[in-house]
């Protein structure tokens, strides 16, 4: 307390003596004024600054304690001497100067101001001077102007220049230097037109400064042109500094071209101009030219620098020339100047680059000296390569031994974290930003959005996004990409459309990403809205946005577009070519891409591993393997891409496709490591076979082998599960989906609710539904196929009046959906009326699955002749599935000449086909004519074609229960038949009348109806009434037709069912199409009574990948089913039980 008021009396002291005395202050810490003479209490020159002008204000008081002034202290007045006059103070004045001990003092004098590096000593000097009333020379005006503009004060600056009497060249280069200094490039800019309007005479260093000025602004590319018309002008294209100056400013612009102009125009070049280039050409990502002018310059002799080699080096890393990389390295350890901090940096991210982390680590643990730079360097080479444990190793270490981390290594970190393994790592990565007050920063936020939308949280992105405080370009195209990666284009566009709406400026990475949401012919409207934006806005010769827009129109269908676009494009790199050729691929247009790729090698570019994978992506027919595949395979060994694992899964994919899937089985097991991307492509492989079960098989293998599954592997397994009609795994693999985190992924949630639809669990296919307006076009086809399935056809049509009320585009998966409901709905004229619409409203050609449905449609109805009309006219070329549905339309209708015709047809492509023989035969049978039917089985014989043995089965408690026809071998055979007798009766009571036409033996009518309760299904039905509770769902499976019998017996037994309490559903899967559908696991849209193309093994049908442990494989042991066992359709026990002799046999 004491020393507080004590304090207060010295301050009330020193008011009182400054107000007696009029003593002012020049506003420097210490500084105590009293204009220019002696102060008896210090004896002291003190003085007050140039910027504080009279009269002083009270607030520009301070003064010093010791006795001194802090500018320089002063002698003592000799004795005797009248201290309240002031007396020859400049003299004394400057003796003080001379005789001060400090050299930025005593060299005043000589070198002016440019000394001062302290901003009181050169304000105390100043003032002096002023009130000496002396004026300071020009030559210390400038220094002074200097000075000022040194330590960030300009308007000071800015007076000393206004009150300077005369002014040289000198005078105004330092001004306007000060103002490039501080950012005031308008200012510079006026102040530049005064001089040269007051007639004086322009040098090389003020051009510098107002082209440095124009540069760094992003809005004065008018004015730098100017200035270089003057330069041209003026002849001071001599001056290197100049010249240079043009460079950077030309280079800041991306003008590359103007700038190689000025660069050859230059007389005289030296080190800084050749790097100066150097550095345009990598900014704009020309690396060649880089490479090219260190040649060039080399052969001239002009010795390399530190920048020199720090850009050469990062051009060698952007090329990946390893070859040239380590020629530069030689020259640089020839040079000596490997030690320098800069170059050792860019030899890492170089060799980060050349994937030799071990060489970077090396380069950088022997390193004398190390920046952030050197850390950041590290950090983003184990993030380039997704060595998650030793980035954070490394992180750690850079916390304690350099201390320093900033934004950049933050955002490097980050990179790594976008995966659900370290989604971890990034929230506390993220929790530390917040800690460390970073999280105001835009570059980390950007990143963060980057991290959340890669590890599928878009709506911690969408929370960050809104929170950000600051928001740049790169902000608004990360939430772009980030929704383009989810699959949720809609959402990108309305991004895009904010940003119109506030007249942001858009680069080419914005319209990158907006023409990306736009790769579907769902959005290709919006596509060519776009693209007129990009030509308005000159970025249509930008390469990246001419690889988006072939990119675009291929996979919306517009190849022609998609190659006129491709040709005039004024530059072409090999990404340029990648895109057009998987525009061919996803068209299904194997000989364009064929040509393309070999144009691609006559061009002397070296295909890729992406070019084969494309190309191979094009083989989608059996055709193609022989003339295309195996060749293109055997390029692949001789040019040694058939190490690369993702042209493996590639040439595993193509085999299947183009039908042979032992060899793409024999490749995929020769294989010694299998990568998750593998286990997809095989499993993929076998459920475009229809091998369903085979696929669960894979999955199954998977998880035994610790193979992590990601959405790909759940989204296949979820599509075998549907097309099975597994309720139970589908739930399972659902529930591991929401467990891993996969199920907000859009593969897995369509899958997903593909597989509800499909089981007939609508009300949890409508739990996951988005809502209308955000629905994609997939989510409305599911939904429109699975009422469709089901038999609400009404529901199916108003779902898809309303998919349009939304403003969603109907697309071919969606007619044939449409036209499936209305063929087994009965709507006749509707489905003409929608397929006639198709093309002509929607502009969705027709393909042959929509063919296949209006055959259908006719041949129910019995309009076989326009059936038959239709297919001579059909716009495609009818294949199997065509004649395949007109000869079921025959055999219901009884057109024996029609169906003879349909099934030769149908045996000219396959004449192996069992269904075209059977189908026929039926047909024969129908109409009663047993010879023909007769001499058909003969001939299957003497063709060695054999029927596939009807089969049923269903899961009741975990146990495959299967039956064949008539089967008599079941331990409770006795009780099954017991209970048909009981559903015989009963419905009959409840009006059945037995269709004999379905029994196709030429036996009496009581014979045949004995026969008809003879069929697998009805035996596994009256199995599973016996075995279920009342209030159970009974799921059962049959590799064949049901028969139209058997579903008017189900249909009966249904009614009596739900009397009482018991509801019954029939989950057969639906016969393929004739080739797999592009879409993500999209729905074939047959009913559920229609039959699998195939066997499916029971073992399969129980995958549970929760309880696979306590599952066990039921067999009756009947001669029907041990005939079934023997095909070839039938896949061994032994992977689940791991010894056939577990079977069980019985219940």
């Amino acid at each position: 307390m004491a020393t507080a008021i004590a304090n207060l009396r010295n301050a009330i002291f020193f008011f009182v003596v400054l107000s007696l005395f009029n003593v002012h202050v020049c506003g420097s810490d210490g500084c105590l004024v009293v204009g220019c003479g002696y102060m008896l209490t210090q004896q002291c020159w003190c003085c007050y600054s140039a910027n504080v002008k009279p009269p002083l204000q009270p607030e520009d008081i301070c003064f010093a304690t010791k006795g001194e002034c802090e500018a320089f202290p002063c002698p003592p007045l000799p004795p005797g001497r009248d201290s309240g006059r002031q007396k020859e103070p400049i003299k004394h004045t400057i003796q003080c100067i001379v005789t001060h001990p400090d050299p930025e003092i005593s060299g005043f004098l000589h070198k002016g101001f440019s000394q001062i590096t302290k901003e009181v000593v050169g304000r105390a000097l100043h003032a002096v001077y002023v009130k000496g009333g002396t004026y300071l020379s020009v030559f210390h005006s400038n220094t002074l102007i200097n000075m000022y503009s040194k330590f960030g004060k300009i308007n000071a600056a800015k007076n000393v220049f206004d009150e300077m009497l005369e002014r040289n060249e000198a005078s105004w280069n330092n001004m306007i230097s000060g103002y490039v200094t501080m950012g005031l490039y308008v200012d510079a800019g006026r102040l530049f037109i005064e001089m040269w309007c007051r007639g004086f005479k322009l040098n090389g260093y003020v051009i510098a400064s107002l082209l440095t000025a124009f540069s760094r602004s992003e809005s004065m590319v008018l004015e730098g042109l100017q200035i270089h018309g003057l330069v041209l002008k003026n002849g001071l294209l001599y001056d290197v500094f100049v010249g240079t100056s043009l460079l950077h400013f030309y280079g800041m612009y991306g003008i590359i071209s103007s700038a190689r102009t000025v660069f050859e125009e230059m007389p005289h070049r030296n080190v800084v101009s050749w790097t100066s280039l150097m550095v345009d050409y990598s900014d704009a990502g020309d690396f060649n030219e880089v490479v090219k002018l260190y040649r060039r310059m080399r052969c001239e002799g002009i010795s390399c620098n530190q920048n020199t080699f720090t850009t050469v080096i990062s051009s060698c890393g952007a090329l990946d020339d390893e070859f040239l990389g380590h020629q530069v390295l030689g020259h640089v350890l020839k040079s000596g100047i490997e030690s320098n901090v800069s170059v050792a940096n860019s030899i890492i991210s170089m060799f980060g680059n050349f994937s030799s982390v071990e060489d970077a680590c090396y380069v950088f643990n022997h390193m004398d000296e190390r920046d952030i730079i050197s850390w950041n360097s590290m950090i983003t080479v184990f993030a380039k390569y997704w060595l998650c444990n030793e980035l954070l190793r490394c992180f750690h270490l850079m916390r304690l031994d350099h201390g320093e981390i900033n934004a950049t290594t933050l955002s490097a970190v980050l990179v790594v974290c976008g995966s659900l393994d370290n989604l971890k790592w990034g929230r506390g990565i993220h929790c530390l930003v917040v800690k460390l007050g970073l999280d105001s920063n835009v570059c980390i936020s950007n990143t963060l959005l980057t991290m959340y939308f890669q590890s599928g949280r878009h709506k911690d992105a969408e929370k960050l996004f809104n929170r950000m405080a600051e928001k740049d370009l790169i902000s608004w195209n990360s939430m772009m990409t980030g929704y383009v990666l989810e699959g949720k284009c809609l959402d990108a566009l309305k991004v895009l459309n904010e940003l119109l709406d506030m007249g942001k400026m858009m680069n080419f990475v914005t319209f990158a990403s907006a023409l990306a949401a736009c790769s579907d012919a769902e959005f290709l409207v919006e596509g060519r809205i776009i693209h007129s934006l990009v030509i308005i806005s000159g970025f249509h010769q930008n390469l990246v946005v001419g690889n988006a827009l072939v990119t675009m129109y291929g996979r919306c269908g517009m190849m022609q577009v998609a190659k006129r676009v491709f040709q005039m494009m004024p530059e072409k790199e090999l990404v340029t070519w990648n895109a057009l050729i998987g525009g061919y691929a996803d068209n299904e247009e194997c000989d364009e891409a064929l040509e393309t790729f070999k144009l691609l090698r006559q061009e002397a570019e070296s295909p890729n591993y992406i070019t084969l994978i494309n190309v191979l992506g094009s083989f989608w027919d059996p055709g193609n393997l022989l003339k295309c595949g195996m060749p293109l395979h055997a390029y692949i060994i001789l040019t040694g891409f058939e190490t690369d694992e993702y042209v493996k899964n590639s040439l595993i994919t193509m085999y299947a496709d183009c039908g042979d899937l032992n060899s793409s089985n024999h490749m995929f097991y020769g294989l010694l490591n299998k990568t998750p991307v593998t286990w997809n492509a095989m499993v993929a492989a076998n459920a475009q076979h229809g091998q369903w079960e085979e696929a669960l098989k894979l999955l199954l293998e998977m998880q035994r082998t610790k193979v992590n599954f990601d959405q790909f592997s759940l989204s296949a397994g979820l599509a075998a599960s549907a097309n099975l009609g597994i309720l139970e795994d589908g739930q399972h693999l659902h529930s591991l989906a929401i467990k891993l985190g996969f199920d907000a992924y859009h593969y897995v949630k369509n899958s997903t609710m593909d597989m509800y639809g499909k089981c007939g669990e609508m009300n949890d296919l409508l739990k996951m539904l988005p809502e209308p307006k955000r629905r994609s076009r997939l989510s409305w086809n599911i939904l429109l196929s699975s009422f469709a399935r089901h038999g609400y056809f009404q529901r199916a049509k108003d779902i898809f009046h309303e998919m349009l009320e939304q403003g969603a585009k109907p697309d071919h998966v969606t007619f044939v959906s449409l036209l499936s409901a209305c063929s087994h709905g009965g709507l006749v004229d509707e489905g003409l009326a929608y397929f006639a619409s198709m093309t002509t409203e929607f502009g969705v050609p027709v393909a042959i699955e929509h063919c296949v449905c209006i055959i259908d449609l006719l041949g129910r109805s019995g309009r076989l002749a326009e059936a038959e009309k239709f297919i001579e006219k059909m716009p495609v070329q009818p294949n199997d599935f065509v004649w395949r549905s007109l000869l079921a339309a025959c055999k219901t209708h009884g057109h024996v000449e029609l169906g003879k015709k349909a099934a030769e047809n149908i045996l000219k492509s396959n004449p192996s086909d069992d269904s075209a023989y059977v189908l026929y035969s039926n047909v024969c049978a129908t109409s009663g004519r047993w010879q023909d039917v007769q001499r058909i089985r003969v001939k299957m014989e003497f063709e060695n074609v054999k029927k596939k043995p009807a089969c049923s089965w269903l899961n009741v408690r975990n146990k495959i229960s299967m039956f064949g026809v008539g089967d008599q071998s079941h331990p409770q055979a006795e009780q099954i038949y017991i209970k048909l007798m009981e559903l015989r009766k009963k419905i009959k009571e409840a009006g059945y009348v037995p269709d004999t036409s379905y029994a196709l033996h030429d036996t009496d009518d009581e014979q045949k109806e004995d026969n008809l309760w003879n069929h697998s299904e009805r035996l596994a039905l009256a199995y599973g009434l016996i075995h279920t509770p009342e209030d159970s769902t009974l799921r059962i499976f049959k590799n064949l037709r049901v028969c139209g019998d058997c579903h008017s017996v189900y249909k009966l037994e249904e009614v009596k069912i739900e009397e009482e309490t018991r509801d019954h559903f029939d989950a057969l899967a639906p016969k393929r199409n004739t080739k797999p559908q592009r879409s993500e696991y999209s729905s074939t849209y047959t009913n559920a009574l229609n039959s699998i193309n195939g066997v499916i093994n029971p073992e399969y049908a129980q995958f549970h990948l929760l309880e696979k442990d306590t599952q066990k494989l039921v067999y009756n042991g009947s001669k029907a089913a041990e005939e079934f066992m023997e095909t070839e359709y039938y896949m061994t026990s032994i992977a689940l039980t791991g010894n056939i002799t577990e079977l069980e046999h019985g219940s």
